[in-house]
């Protein structure tokens, strides 16, 4: 194998390692939504069921698990990020286009400080912003008393759009200061001197310029806030966004329904991605069909307006298409060879989570009264074996109270007595020497 090929073959591996990284748990993800376990896995596969994104089913221990149609928390949570992102798209990207202006406006002197000053609040951690805007709005609301403002400042969303306003408006920012270091400031110029006001010079001239960065800052900006949790979490105060929503099903144990609202949210985003890039194409390709008429137009009679016969072409991507669908028909197929698909499938396992539950569920009871049967016996056993062991005892009242001590102590005190006095009487030199009359005789 030639060096080049290595280099390729080893570059096409580490494409093919990367992609499988970066997709593959949302690939799992979608995949477990159509399993009709209780628990999100793709083994032990159960039944293909669209359950999840139904109504959701009733456990075999009697538990309600919503699908995706009937959590209404989750609808809640959903409703209310859409309104804090629309609301962060609101302020973020007229924040993030007037910073940009400005720094390219200001004194070279200041435009690093400026600079440094507005990226600033990314470096700061979402935790610390969440946290500083509820104590500050909590403090101006005590000042204001019970009006408006007491009512705005303890108001979790509009903390919440404050709060990530701080740092979202950066990331504008910079989309606007990447589009406005290509601008030609020249043509500002040329409307002033034809007589065009400031105001005129910045509709006509700039926001035209700068609507590609204006859409992307808020497509970026939605989506940040659409999916932020840490600042969220803490500003957000009685209400719920769908981050936090799912961070509470996630403690509980989490549910199917995730996985199928997962999927549908990769599902819009592709649906999306797709379409810009054919509205893109379908208006570069007009772009490029306007400037060819333009220029055959301008060149008439040159053989560059000849027409060359168009071959129709077909696009690489309906290979890739045919190809999944191809795929999916097999799938389908096996699944409906195997009985893994249906409302007969569906019972059959519930029937069989049952029978297990029942059983694992009187094994339980069984153990628990054989556990309880034992502890009894063995406390009888052994408060009896207590009684004899203390009662059994010869010497139990052996030294009670003392007197037997004294006693023994008294008896062995006589006893010492009367063997010194034994020793002492029967000694026949006691009296030889006493008083000296024996020594006179």
């Amino acid at each position: 194998m030639k060096p080049s090929l290595a280099i390729q073959a080893f570059l096409g591996l580490y494409i093919l390692i990367f992609f499988v990284y970066l997709f593959g748990p949302l690939v799992i993800m979608s995949v477990t939504a159509f399993n009709s376990a209780e628990f999100p896995a793709i083994t032990p596969w159960e039944c293909f069921s669209f359950r999840w994104f139904n109504e959701g089913k009733i456990a075999y221990d009697g538990q309600r698990l919503a699908g995706l149609v009937t959590d209404r928390p989750l609808h809640e949570g959903i409703i209310t990020s859409l309104i804090i992102a629309a609301g962060v798209v609101t302020l973020s990207v007229p924040i993030g286009m007037a910073a940009a202006i400005v720094l390219t406006q200001v004194n070279s002197r200041l435009r690093t400080l400026f600079y440094s000053m507005s990226i600033m609040p990314v470096l700061f951690p979402g935790v610390i912003i969440g946290i500083s805007t509820v104590v500050l709005w909590d403090r101006i609301a005590t000042l204001g008393g019970d009006g408006f403002i007491s009512e705005l400042g303890r108001n979790g969303i509009f903390l919440t759009i404050l709060g990530q306003t701080c740092f979202i408006s950066t990331y504008c920012f910079l989309i606007f200061v990447a589009r406005l270091q290509r601008f030609d400031t020249t043509q500002e110029e040329a409307a002033l001197d034809l007589g065009a006001s400031q105001s005129q010079v910045f509709m006509k001239i700039l926001v035209p310029y700068l609507m590609p960065a204006i859409g992307s800052s808020a497509v970026i900006a939605f989506l940040a806030s659409f999916e932020n949790y840490n600042t969220t979490v803490f500003s957000i105060l009685s209400e719920q966004t769908l981050t936090t929503v799912i961070a509470s099903k996630v403690r509980l144990g989490i549910s199917p329904a995730i996985s199928a609202l997962a999927l549908v949210i990769i599902c819009l985003t592709l649906i999306g991605a797709f379409l810009y890039e054919i509205s893109r194409r379908s208006n570069q390709r007009k772009k490029d069909r306007e400037n060819k008429v333009k220029m055959f137009s301008e060149i008439s009679g040159n053989r560059l307006v000849e027409e060359r016969p168009k071959f129709f072409k077909i696009p690489k991507s309906i290979f890739v298409f045919l190809l999944l669908l191809i795929l999916a028909v097999l799938t389908w197929q096996q699944l409906i060879k195997n009985n893994m698909y249906g409302a007969e499938c569906i019972e059959k396992a519930e029937a069989s989570k049952k029978s297990n539950f029942a059983d694992q569920l009187k094994l339980l009871q069984q153990n628990a009264e054989g556990v309880e049967t034992t502890d009894e016996s063995e406390g009888n056993a052994s408060r009896s074996k207590g009684y004899n062991d203390i009662f059994g005892d010869q010497n139990l009242f052996k030294d009670f109270g003392g007197f037997d001590s004294d006693k023994k102590e008294e008896s062995e005190n006589g006893a010492t007595r009367s063997n010194e006095y034994n020793d002492i009487f029967s000694d026949p030199n006691l009296f030889k020497n006493f008083g000296g009359f024996d020594n006179k005789e």
